[in-house]
């Protein structure tokens, strides 16, 4: 079910119809989560492999030896638990979003685990970026495709995740959508079939593409 998806509830956000929607992800698009996850791996002796574009199989202990996948995710629990609250904001996300905010409505839907929920939103706060906000689990096609038939005009779905951007065009063909990779390292390595509207690495990039 939608509601075991998000927290909070999304069904009970209300929307404004008289404007469009921006649908934007959080970590890699408005917080710098490459740059400050690999200072925090190499904090405790692990490295990340730049290899491919995606966590599982990329971590290596200090002996150049992949973590298996199950021991990401406490690795990915420890760092949201020590650097939610500190992780620095990508270059140009506050002012585009704020310029953004005039002719969009603007939700900010992240795959963070629920339980940093408050945290990621004291860090939104913090940074006085003052949508409403999700956090949600897994493919977020259902719940973006629940968004759009809540409004009567344009939605557009911004991620650095192009598996999230096929979920989305899976569900709803016709949701606009921008693959944002900001991070040099992680834009060499994309290499899947394109699904994506638009591509951008900057947000001003993001801003010429909505407003014009």
């Amino acid at each position: 079910m939608l509601r075991k998806n998000t927290h909070p509830d999304i069904k009970k956000l209300v929307i404004n119809n008289n404007k469009p929607l921006i649908v934007c992800d959080a970590d890699e698009v408005i917080f710098d989560f490459m740059s400050t996850f690999e200072i925090f791996l190499k904090s405790n002796n692990l490295y990340f492999n730049w290899k491919s574009y995606a966590l599982n199989g990329n971590i290596l202990n200090k002996n150049k030896i992949a973590i298996k996948d199950k021991e990401v995710k406490n690795i990915l629990k420890a760092f949201f638990s020590e650097k939610t609250l500190s992780m620095p904001l990508i270059f140009g996300a506050k002012k585009s979003l704020e310029k953004l905010s005039k002719k969009y409505s603007i939700i900010i839907l992240s795959n963070i685990p629920h339980e940093f929920y408050n945290a990621r939103k004291q860090a939104l706060n913090s940074h006085n970026i003052k949508f409403p906000f999700f956090s949600n689990k897994g493919p977020k096609g259902k719940t973006v495709e629940f968004l759009a038939n809540g409004i009567t005009k344009n939605i557009w779905f911004i991620d650095d995740s192009p598996h999230q951007i096929k979920s989305v065009k899976n569900y709803n063909e016709n949701i606009n959508t921008i693959l944002f990779v900001n991070n040099l390292k992680l834009k060499r390595l994309i290499n899947h079939r394109i699904c994506w509207d638009f591509f951008s690495s900057k947000w001003q990039t993001n801003v010429n593409i909505l407003l014009n």
